[in-house]
């Protein structure tokens, strides 16, 4: 199914294939008392019901009130290593301190040796600053934030305005290695910026965490690693859990990985669930719950949305060796602020590519200019390659189109993102889970409610290693269910499953990727329109089912159950293939460019027929004419052993069935509720109604489905 983006200007007007949407539908927003998910109409999310698949119980909100310590702040540690400043404490040496009680309006400075080790000890305290980070470690080698068993502690940011420029940009703010351990509770809350935030690796353990923050709930520059305990991760305005580097340590450990390995994690975030510049990984060294709920708080992401921006660059323009940055100022002379547009999403006008790179637009600034300048370079206003001559900003429009770069000059126009009114997702990035290089899942339960992408792997991007971003998804087990506005799971490049259980209960494109592989594992997919699609990408677009059982449904219309703008190889397993559609030729039950070959394993494909398998598949029967109702349906050999048995809770028309257990001069039989509706002796190789079945395949949804979206 084509999803058509139109840039709207007066010099300007491209027909996009991206996938954007204003529209008025349903978010899922917590309630700060009870953490219970309550539905808020009039806002520009998901629509999302809890109703549909194997959600787990979201975490009881750990807040109360009446925990809050009234006693005097007291900090103790080693003796003559605070240095008190009025409502400031310095801890300058390393080693162990505790804190009790309530600090209105200060805070705590740590400031050691580089590889010294600090423990803060939380026994019961409650520390506000309206005027810097609460918490705040200028150097260390490592520290540690510990909530004492069964105490209760508040950390909470009083600032306000604009968090530009600020390095402190968080309650809990780490120069150094940043963890938070402990077996009591801790509430961070800020309307500042972000709740936790390390330049280097950020850690937790055991806690009992709750987060509010309109940044990112939990930053770690270098990393984030959530071992157990149970945390509750609230951004209004941001991502829930970010990493920013992508690089390699000088101990050669790669940086910018998101790591969940035990405990219950619910994130609810107005942008994306987890953020990652390199890996997510999700195992299941404990029992391991992790519950993802995107475009939350939509009302209060607004502003959010509507301050980021896209500079659109064609692919012929387009150099990774530049580096593009806006430049935002006013008329008063004074200094402007410089914010890097990063690459987030591959547009297409038609089957043109454009890159997308976003910029969020500052406070308080009403002009701007663009500029490209080396790549790694900081821009200082003169080491520019090329530049636009400066305008003012049309707060009307979400977008820049660069339309030539020469002599040094930048030419574009402003321009405007609307979307074709056939998905539901966000304008912004509200994907449950995103990595620019790899989504690995070995274990664990995890529920994603995005209003975007479930999981999405971006690919071919440069990473700050010297690589570029793999764009894979890979499941090796645990049980992952989906609801998404968009794609359920998306991967600019691989996506594999291995084993586990994969459910899409709702989605525009169920899986998407480059090339789509399913080894083993129980998947279902639900979607609107393609519910696998291999698109195009690095290598020749492939769907392979080699193991496993999978149930693939579309909706009707302009759909196909399997996509591939190249093929579908089939060599073992069990599927259902349930496609809306009725037309065949351009969509139906599987549809490829290329061939379909079956050489393994069952298939049933009910609704449109577009390519039946080629020459040297397994044996196979076509039906272009039955119908298919609710009820139970047994495909039966001659013996009345059962081959496969399945249900329908809808209407679909026609079929083709290949198994590895149809043998020549066979006796067959399709039984609904007990009576026969088809039979057949499979005389041939292709036994049944055979007429010409179109082979037009991947024009709709699998003829551009890669690539929208990356973001």
């Amino acid at each position: 199914m084509k999803r058509n983006l139109r840039l709207l200007a007066a010099a300007v007007a491209l027909l996009l294939s991206a996938a954007c949407s204003f529209g008025s539908v349903a978010a899922t927003v917590p309630d700060s008392q009870t953490n219970e998910i309550a539905v808020v109409e009039g806002t520009d999310a998901v629509a999302v019901g809890t109703d549909a698949g194997a959600e787990s119980t979201p975490l009881a909100d750990p807040v109360d009130e009446t925990k809050v310590s009234t006693d005097d702040f007291s900090l103790s540690g080693e003796s003559g290593e605070i240095l008190p400043d009025g409502s400031v404490y310095t801890i300058t040496a390393a080693g162990e301190y505790t804190l009790s009680g309530v600090l209105s309006d200060g805070q705590i400075v740590v400031n050691v040796g580089e590889d010294d080790e600090v423990k803060l000890n939380l026994d019961g305290a409650s520390i506000a600053c309206s005027f810097g980070a609460p918490i705040r470690v200028d150097s260390a080698g490592d520290v540690t934030v510990k909530a004492q068993k069964d105490t209760y502690n508040t950390v909470t940011d009083l600032r306000t305005g604009s968090a530009e420029n600020v390095e402190d940009d968080a309650a809990i703010f780490s120069s150094s290695d940043l963890k938070l351990a402990g077996t009591g509770t801790l509430i961070v809350e800020t309307a500042f910026d972000n709740g936790v935030k390390s330049k280097d690796d950020l850690s937790v353990k055991n806690l009992t965490l709750k987060v509010s923050a309109s940044g990112n709930a939990l930053k770690g520059n270098d990393s984030v690693e959530i071992k157990s305990g149970n945390l509750i991760l609230i951004s209004t305005a941001s991502d829930g859990v970010k990493t920013e580097n992508s690089d390699v340590s000088s101990k050669d450990k790669q940086r910018g990985t998101v790591s969940i390995t035990g405990g219950q994690v619910d994130i609810y975030a107005a942008c994306d669930g987890i953020s990652a510049a390199y890996n997510v990984e999700i195992s299941e060294e404990e029992s391991c719950v992790v519950n993802i709920y995107t475009a939350s708080y939509a009302e209060e992401n607004a502003s959010a949305a509507v301050s980021e921006r896209y500079l659109i660059v064609p692919g012929s323009l387009y150099t990774e060796a530049c580096d593009y940055y806006a430049y935002l100022y006013n008329d008063d002379d004074a200094a402007g602020v410089y914010v890097k547009c990063t690459y987030e999403t591959m547009i297409y006008g038609g089957r043109t590519p454009y890159y997308g790179l976003v910029f969020r637009l500052a406070d308080g600034y009403s002009n701007i200019l663009f500029h490209m300048v080396d790549s790694g370079a900081t821009p200082d206003g003169e080491n520019y390659k090329a530049s636009t001559a400066g305008e003012t900003v049309n707060a009307a429009m979400n977008g820049y189109l660069i339309t030539s770069v020469s002599g040094g000059l930048i030419a574009g126009d402003w321009v405007q993102i609307s979307d074709g009114g056939d998905s539901s997702k966000t304008t912004y990035s509200s994907k449950g889970v995103k990595a620019e290089n790899e989504i690995i899942i070995d274990g664990g339960v995890i529920t994603v409610y995005a209003g975007d992408d479930g999981l999405h792997a971006n690919g071919g991007t440069a990473l700050e290693n010297g690589e570029t971003g793999l764009g894979s998804i890979t499941v090796n087990g645990g049980e992952l269910t989906i609801t998404s506005a968009d794609d359920g799971m998306h991967a600019d490049n691989a996506l594999t499953i291995n084993d586990g259980t994969v459910l899409i209960v709702e989605s525009h494109e169920g899986l998407e990727g480059n090339t789509v592989t399913l080894n083993g594992g129980t998947v279902y997919v639900d979607a609107d329109d393609d519910g696998i699609n291999a698109c195009k990408g690095a290598v020749t677009p492939m769907v392979y089912i080699n193991g496993g059982f999978a149930q693939i449904r579309t909706g009707a219309g302009d759909t196909d159950a399997i996509d591939s703008n190249g093929s579908f190889a089939m060599r073992g397993g069990t599927v259902l293939v349930l496609g809306g559609s009725q037309n065949g030729g351009m969509s139906g039950s599987v549809d490829v460019d290329g061939t379909v070959s079956v050489t393994g394993g069952t298939i049933v494909a009910l609704g449109g027929i577009c390519q039946i398998p080629q020459s040297g598949s397994v044996n196979t029967y076509v039906s272009s004419g039955t119908q298919f109702s609710a009820g139970a349906y047994t495909l039966k050999d001659a013996s009345g052993s059962t081959v496969f048995s399945f249900t329908l809770s809808g209407s679909y028309s026609s079929c083709w069935i290949a198994s590895d257990a149809f043998a020549l001069n066979g006796s067959y039989a399709v039984e609904k509720d007990g009576s026969t509706l088809l039979s057949w002796t499979q005389s041939s190789s292709t036994e049944g109604a055979t007429g010409n079945y179109g082979g037009f395949g991947g024009f709709g949804g699998g003829g551009h489905g890669g690539g929208h979206g990356r973001r």
